[in-house]
């Protein structure tokens, strides 16, 4: 019977593991007021782009700016007091539990100041990090009080991406890798992540959650929530490959026919990785075995065979 073979021979299998997810913000913030009054002026709104510390709303601070003024001058009153106290202690004209509660009420008024000029600062409502305002909640006229949601700020200068991993191939990446992701939306396109975190954990499901970063420097914009595939490069120890079309029957009872002597000879096998053509063989062959590549669906045990060469 003619067949072809192949020589059983050391090697690593690089196996790509495909895991999916969907693109996630670096950082999303919901703004909300710390203090309370009637809104004045709005400067950003939906899909504005803001740096950190930019104006988004005023609040209405006349009354806060009143206290502000008034916290001040008991405040340099209570300073006056004290320092003139001071002085007249050194020549045991006052009490020493006069100047100390003159030192007490100065210490409140300062605190009482910079109450005041906290409040007055929360008036003007400002970004803490950069972003785009993904949604608004607040109208100008309308009245906030303290803990009100005033907008929401998405930062997708980088991308995050949660992936979930087995415990057989979580040993076999590494942080700081480099992962090329796909974007259904972007078929054409390619975009490289790196593995930023590895859980140290498993979930409920025996799998390990893997966290990819992306910077979103390229030309085209992505945005949260998009679905993504990535492709993880793992890479297997050294062992013996062979094609999977040397397989006769399934995976879970492979057996392969090796030529000696001019005679086809079932082995077999234990296997471990494989991906789309190639199978890692653990027991059943030596290195340099020739493997019969194709004829097989013929063949019996002891069949005479002839190699031809293709």
């Amino acid at each position: 019977i003619p067949v072809t073979v192949q020589k059983a021979e050391n090697g690593v299998l690089s196996e790509n593991v495909i895991a999916t997810g969907t693109l996630e913000a670096s950082e999303i913030l919901t703004v909300v007021s710390e203090t309370q009054g009637k809104i004045i002026k709005i400067y950003k709104e939906k899909g504005d782009r803001v740096n950190a510390g930019d104006l988004i709303a005023k609040v209405d601070d006349e009354v806060i700016a009143a206290n502000v003024l008034t916290a001040e001058a008991n405040y340099e009153q209570f300073q006056k007091d004290a320092e003139r106290l001071a002085r007249l202690a050194e020549q045991n004209a006052v009490t020493k539990r006069d100047l100390e509660q003159a030192q007490i009420g100065l210490k409140k008024a300062k605190a009482d100041l910079t109450n005041a000029r906290k409040a007055l600062s929360n008036t003007s409502i400002k970004a803490p990090i950069a972003g785009i305002i993904n949604n608004d909640f607040i109208t100008t006229g309308q009245f906030l009080s303290g803990g009100s949601q005033v907008c929401e700020i998405v930062n997708n200068r980088e991308l995050k991406l949660n992936i979930r991993v087995s415990e057989r191939e979580v040993y076999k990446i590494r942080k700081g890798q480099k992962v090329s992701i796909h974007l259904a939306v972007f078929p054409d396109k390619r975009f490289t992540g790196t593995i930023s975190s590895i859980a140290e954990k498993a979930d409920a499901a025996m799998k390990f959650n893997v966290e990819l970063t992306l910077a979103n420097n390229s030309q085209v914009q992505l945005r949260s929530g998009l679905y993504a595939e990535a492709l993880l490069p793992v890479k297997n120890d050294t062992h013996l490959i062979i094609e999977k079309r040397c397989i006769v029957g399934s995976m879970e009872k492979p057996v392969v026919f090796v030529v000696q002597q001019g005679k086809a000879v079932s082995r077999e096998l234990v296997v471990g990785s494989s991906n789309d053509k190639q199978v890692e063989v653990l027991e059943g062959l030596s290195s340099g075995d020739q493997v019969v590549l194709s004829g097989q669906l013929n063949l019996k045990d002891g069949n005479a065979v002839s190699v031809i060469n293709l």
